[in-house]
């Protein structure tokens, strides 16, 4: 396994994106996204003579001194899972003071979820939504309304009658300062409503902005009525597939269905543009009526997606690794007690 490390935008999107198993997040703007809340990315890939078998967007973040975490969101991408072990170990030679690697392979996994084992790898808690629903879009625009839960496909329908209008706006179109300030409002009241964390505005006209990219896109997903803005998404789209990765509606005109219609119109734009999975980006671990988010979760089976299993594993490298795990998930659970009244996550 031979090492190389990539300083050209270009040139490591089209590494990863062509890579079987790939994601957004190993994506070089998402990398750029997490440079500006304190995280330090390195773009690495692996080769077999020629041949491209992994490439990891390594972040790192200082914990305390020189001790860090090694992180590759949704990743590494990989030509086959069995390289897993040994990238793991290359990986983690090449940053001193870790305390632990994790590696979220974007590799789904179907029911009864039961996860591939690797020497010396751990499974772990991810970072990302550790369940999503992906639905295929490849078939086109008929098959996937019929693959959907009559209720879903009925309310796009009516969303549409009723006169929602839709757009796509992209991060370099003229009106995508507009359509952002939009959207920022629609989800902001939606978390605050939800009493979900969120980060501050600029990261997310950051993650608008360095998403767009070579070999892949940023877009803000828009439903109108009369003008009313009353539902927003801002969605990436990388390496075939398009990644919801937040979204909020407004509580006026309920009635009208406005976030069917939004979704509805990302996955026209997606079958439009020859993209094949629609990940909807998050599910609850456990569908029970007391999850937090179980409205979600009853909201995104209509789409008649397959729920699937992101997993994660850790490499422990410190003997630091065991106390700092309980002083992460203390601190998970004191901010969720803080924000939410429980310590149970949303996901």
């Amino acid at each position: 396994m031979i090492l190389r490390e990539y300083d050209n935008q270009t040139e490591w999107n089209a590494l990863v994106s062509s890579l079987p198993f790939s994601s957004s997040l190993q994506s070089w703007g998402w990398g750029e996204v997490k440079s500006t809340s304190g995280w330090r990315p390195r773009r690495i890939a692996a080769f077999e003579g020629e041949m491209p078998i992994a490439a990891a967007q390594l972040i790192t973040r200082k914990l305390l001194g020189p001790l860090k975490m090694l992180y590759a969101p949704r990743g590494p991408a990989v030509a086959d899972i069995k390289y897993l072990p040994a990238l793991a170990r290359a990986l983690a030679e090449q940053e001193r003071g870790g305390v632990y690697l994790l590696l979220e392979p974007p590799l789904p996994v179907s029911e009864p979820y039961t996860l591939p084992k690797f020497a010396r790898l751990r499974p772990y808690a991810t970072i990302q939504p550790e369940y999503s629903i992906w639905v295929d879009l490849s078939p086109g625009p008929d098959a996937v309304l019929a693959r959907m839960k009559s209720k879903t496909r009925y309310n796009i329908r009516l969303s549409l009658r009723k006169g929602v209008r839709t757009r796509i706006v992209r991060a370099g179109d003229a009106d995508a300062d507009q359509a952002f300030e939009k959207f920022w409002e629609l989800f902001s009241a939606t978390n605050e409503r939800a009493r979900l964390l969120q980060h501050s505005r600029e990261y997310y006209q950051r993650v608008f902005a360095a998403m767009e990219q070579p070999d892949g896109a940023a877009f803000i997903s828009l439903a109108e009525y009369q003008g009313e803005p009353l539902a927003a998404g801002l969605f990436v789209a990388f390496a075939g597939r398009i990644d919801y990765l937040y979204g909020g509606s407004s509580r006026e005109k309920k009635n009208l269905m406005a976030p069917y219609a939004m979704h509805w119109a990302a996955m026209t734009w997606g079958m439009e543009n020859n993209y094949t999975v629609y990940d909807l980006w998050g599910v609850p671990r456990v569908p029970s009526p007391k999850s937090h988010a179980f409205g979600i979760q009853r909201f995104k089976e209509g789409f008649g997606g397959e729920r699937v299993r992101l997993p994660a594993y850790a490499l422990p490298l410190s003997p630091l690794f065991a106390p700092l795990q309980k002083a992460l998930r203390w601190r998970k659970n004191y901010l969720n007690w803080r924000v939410r009244g429980t310590t149970r996550d949303v996901l």
